[in-house]
Order: C-alpha cells, then structure tokens, then sequence
C-alpha cells in the first residue's frame, strides 16, 4: 500500500466509557547496539531469572525485579563474547540451579543466589563416573531430576542434590541398555509428571513423588508398544492436562488426576485421527486454557476437564489468528497472536467484546512480536520480548499505565460500526482537556492521513468519514493534550 493523504471529517457528540487498559513499555534497552534476544523468562519469588546479551558479552545469566535499575547481568559465565546459554532456572534448597550449554563444555550444572559471587559451577557430567551425557532437567522437591545416559542403563531416569556424591540412576524404567525416552518432565503439587517408556509399553505419561515406588505409568493411553507421546503436562483446577494420542484420535487434550481411572480424554479437537494439536497451556482462573484446531480453524480454548466444560472462546470483530504463549495475569489472558499478519500482543476476558489487540503507539516494524517467545506475569508485572521500533530493536517489555506523563488508554478509544464503510463513531471514556489530533496509519506505520487540529466540546466523541480511504485494515492514533488513544479501524 503506497501512502497517500486523504480529508476526513471529524464531528463532536456524546460520549461512553470503557475499562483502563495498559501500553507496552521498554523496561530497559539490554543491548543498545542490537537484540537482546531475552528467552527463558522464570520467575522464582519475585525475580525473573533469563538469559540475554548486552552486545559485549553473549548470551549470558539475567535478572529482573521489574524495574529498569533491577535488570542487571547476574555473571557473564562465558567470559567474553561466548555465550553460555542458561536455562532450566529450578529453586532447590534455597538456590536458584540452572544449566548452561557452550559448545566448549557442554551442559554444565550451576547454581546461584542472584549476586555474582554468588553463582558457582556444581558440576560436569564427566564429574560423575559413568555419566556420558545429561539432559531434560526437571527439580521436585530437594532434588534434581534429568535424563542422564550411562553404558549400562542406557538413557534413563537420574536425580541429583547438586554434588557428585548425590548424583546417580534413580530408575532404570526400561531394564538394559534399551533407553526409557524420559523427556518433558513438570514438577506439579509435589509431583513429577513425564514421558516414558517401559519397553512393553510405549511412551505413556508416568508420575513420580520423589520415590522408586512411588514412580509408575499413570496409563497406557495407547495401547501395547504404541506410543501417545504425551507432553506439555500442565495443572489447572486440581487435574493435570497434557497433549497425547491414542489409536482412535490424533494428538488431542487429556487430563489425569493422578490415578490410572482418574486418567482419560478431554476433547478430540479435531474429529478422528486429525491432530488438535493443543497447545501453549496455561491456567487462568482455575480452568485450562490453550489453543487447539478442528475443522474450522485454530482458537484458543478453555476447559475445566470435562467434554461439556470444554469450549471455544468466541472470536472478536477483528479476529487473530494462531494464539500463542498463553499466560493468566492480573485477571486476563494474555497471548500473542495474529491479525492481519502480523502479530502482536493481545488480552480477553473470555468475551468477544473483551478480547483486544494491544499496540504499541508509533510501532515502525510489522512484526513486533515475532519471533514470540512465552511471557512471563511474576509479582505483578507482565513480562515480554518485543521489537516495537527499529530504533531499538528486540528488547525487554513490560505493560505499563503511562506513556509519557498521562495514561494511553487504548481499549477506551471504542469504534462502531467496525468494520464499517462510509463512516465510524469514535468514543473515548474521557473528557479531551485541549485540542486533538487525529493520525491515520497502515499496517507498516506509515502515515496514511492527518487531518489536523480537532476541535472538541469535552464529550470525547468523533465522527469520522472515511471517504477517500480504500478498503483495508489501518491505525487509528488520536491525541488530545498529554493523553494518547490507538487502536484499529476497518474499512470495507
């Protein structure tokens, strides 16, 4: 789309009102030559530990209490421009362990109390007789549980305390040199939750309470040495949902209250052996929320663990598309998701009219959230990575009530009808103090139109022409004194 100026009219009326929402803000610019690429986002207590680069060193050790001075480099553990890659951040005894993966060292052990001197190597796998190779960390209770691989056991199910005396084989699942496959453990309500194999059976979910006997196959979703690859185990309203297969569906939503009876299938998304594909679970509100297809599309979907308690969330005017990394905070669901392309950050409320799309005011890249990684509400911030501007490329943000010195109150700019065709009400929830300046934008942040000063009577409503703007999706910025509004607007 090729920008162009066009004359709108504007007209003052009554105004209605509309819920405080938030604005994306920079919580601070990590590396001010480049990306940051901020990943793994934990939050334990009431710090998010990741991983970063500030642009001198490589991907190293982070942290954040939410404000723009508490988000400092623990350790540059890689020293240089080599990065260690750190991950798997687990509180155990009063530390925070995480590993680390460089192609010099391999996967190493750590632990650290959040200051420099604080943050010790534990240990290699070589440090352990007979460990070849560790991965898939998992920690439940004061234990670290991973997938080590030995001559004799093959790869299986091993645990640490942190120390070379305290690491060995916990369970030989399947017996020989023939490996278990463990991979996706989830420490929920003092249990581990996994995938495995017996050898007689395939991969099934299995829990563990931190004892041998007390480590079993929950149940053999499909049955014999078929596998249902169950993964993604997450808790919401006392069950424990995962994604698995059967010989009658593909890979769909199932859910188990730690029993074998307590152990079935939720919702075949997509009717027979079509995949569902659920996805990016998240507990909000006491119920499961994740995305899922069938036939028609992907959406995201709720559930409480029943067939009947398992339903679409109704689709907004302007609807998204592929919803990912969901998480609940501060009484929302929020998620990435497409519109129009590109994708962004949005929130619902569970209705139609409450699911939003949230922008960023003055956005110069089409793309701000991709590539999306999870975000993470910890201690009441909302933490996410985004690219909002060339200018600064991919940092840390979090959501905000002020941009500049007022509030951007972006779902209390309303439009209706939206779509519409020859023209559209405009009602703000406030009362404009002085003149307003209404801006019109395309998708790329081009400037489509600015009809200039407009004169209002305090009632915060506008009527607006759209004579002489083609058919398409376009940005709608209106400002009035210290306070900003954007949302979208449809012409069709």
């Amino acid at each position: 789309m090729r920008a162009r100026t066009h004359t709108l009219l504007i007209c003052a009326a009554v105004f209605g009102t509309a819920s405080i929402a938030q604005v994306p803000v920079l919580l601070k610019d990590i590396n001010p030559t480049g990306n940051s690429n901020v990943n793994y986002l934990t939050c334990i207590g009431d710090v998010v530990y990741f991983q970063a680069t500030d642009g001198v060193n490589g991907s190293e050790l982070w942290k954040t209490d939410g404000t723009e001075a508490g988000t400092v480099m623990v350790k540059d553990l890689n020293p240089g421009t080599g990065s260690s890659f750190p991950k798997d951040f687990m509180a155990v005894n009063g530390f925070i362990y995480f590993t680390t993966n460089d192609l010099a060292n391999g996967v190493r052990l750590w632990r650290t109390d959040g200051t420099e001197s604080g943050t010790e190597l534990m240990m290699v796998h070589s440090d352990v007789p007979g460990l070849l190779e560790w991965v898939t960390f998992a920690a439940l209770g004061d234990r670290i549980f991973f997938r080590g691989y030995d001559a004799v056991a093959g790869r299986e199910l091993w645990s640490t305390d942190g120390t070379v005396a305290g690491t060995q084989l916990f369970m030989d699942i399947q017996p020989g040199t023939a490996n278990s496959g463990f991979q996706d453990p989830k420490a929920i309500d003092g249990k581990l939750y996994f995938s495995a194999s017996d050898g007689t059976n395939g991969a099934e979910p299995w829990i563990c309470d931190g004892t041998v006997a007390g480590t079993h196959m929950l149940a053999d979703i499909a049955i014999g040495v078929g596998s249902s690859s169950p993964a993604e185990f997450a808790a919401a309203g006392g069950l424990v949902f995962f994604r698995g297969a059967s010989g009658a569906t593909g890979i769909e939503l199932w859910a188990t209250d730690g029993t074998e009876a307590g152990t079935g299938l939720v919702k075949d998304f997509y009717i027979g052996v079509n995949n569902g594909l659920p996805s990016n679970f998240a507990e909000h509100n006491g119920l499961l929320y994740c995305r899922a297809y069938n036939f028609s599309g992907n959406y995201i979907w709720q559930s409480d663990g029943t067939l009947a308690g398992t339903v679409a969330l109704p689709q907004p005017a302007y609807a998204y598309d592929v919803a990912s990394n969901l998480v609940s905070h501060d009484g929302w669901l929020y998620f990435t998701a497409f519109g129009d392309f590109n994708e962004q950050l949005w929130r619902t409320d569970g209705t139609a009219g409450g699911t939003q799309e949230i922008l960023y005011p003055g956005s110069d890249v089409v793309q701000p959230l991709s590539p999306s990684a999870p975000m993470r509400s910890c201690n009441g911030d909302l933490l996410f990575r985004a690219n909002y501007t060339t200018a600064v490329g991919q940092e840390l943000y979090t959501l905000g009530l002020t941009t500049g010195i007022e509030a951007h109150r972006e779902d209390n700019i309303q439009l209706y009808p939206n779509p519409a065709t020859g023209e559209v009400w405009i009602d703000i929830s406030e009362a404009s103090t002085g003149p307003a300046t209404l801006i019109v934008r395309d998708l790329q942040g081009r400037i489509i139109a600015v009809p200039g000063p407009i004169a209002t009577n305090g009632a915060g409503r506008y009527l607006l022409h759209l004579d002489g703007l083609a058919p398409g999706t376009y940005i709608l910025d209106l400002n009035a004194g210290e306070k900003r509004w954007s949302t979208r607007i449809i012409k069709a």
